[in-house]
């Protein structure tokens, strides 16, 4: 496991897209009912920093998993946070490509960013679960070692 310190890294960096993912599709309803440009504008940049915090914590977290022996019993749920945690992304990604810089966005591109990014923290929600059960069930970053059973 990968650290700062004592600290492990991959979950210290998972709180930005956490925090930011989660305000985008708010801003995105607000936009939808509203009509401000203020909200897509908002909605757009934290998209874009959530992609960019994510990618960082992503990889922390791939080199987590690379270090998770392949007989653990937490491989299943480490691997469904994995799958998760990346559709997550990829579905923020296609909003932000929804999001254009200048001039009004089409109805459809409205409401597609929207369902893109509801389903996207759906995903978020799921895959943070997982997350904390390979914390909680398993052990896993406690101690600085895969603290328990190491076998199926």
């Amino acid at each position: 496991m990968k650290q700062f310190g004592k600290h492990p890294l991959h979950p210290a960096l998972v709180h930005f897209p956490i925090a930011f993912w989660t305000a985008v599709p708010i801003l995105d309803g607000m936009y939808a009912w509203t009509r401000d440009y203020l909200w897509w504008q908002c909605a757009f940049w934290c998209t874009a920093i959530g992609l960019a915090s994510a990618l960082a914590a992503m990889v922390a977290g791939f080199m987590d998993l690379m270090t998770l022996p392949a007989n653990h019993s937490a491989q299943t749920t480490a691997q469904r946070h994995m799958l998760l945690m990346a559709s997550s992304w990829c579905l923020f990604c296609i909003d932000l490509l929804l999001h254009p810089q200048h001039g009004e966005p089409t109805r459809v591109g409205v409401w597609l960013g929207f369902g893109c990014s509801l389903i996207g923290f759906i995903l978020l929600c799921a895959g943070g679960y997982a997350g904390a059960q390979l914390v909680y069930n398993f052990g896993i970053g406690q101690r600085g070692e895969h603290s328990k059973s190491s076998t199926l």
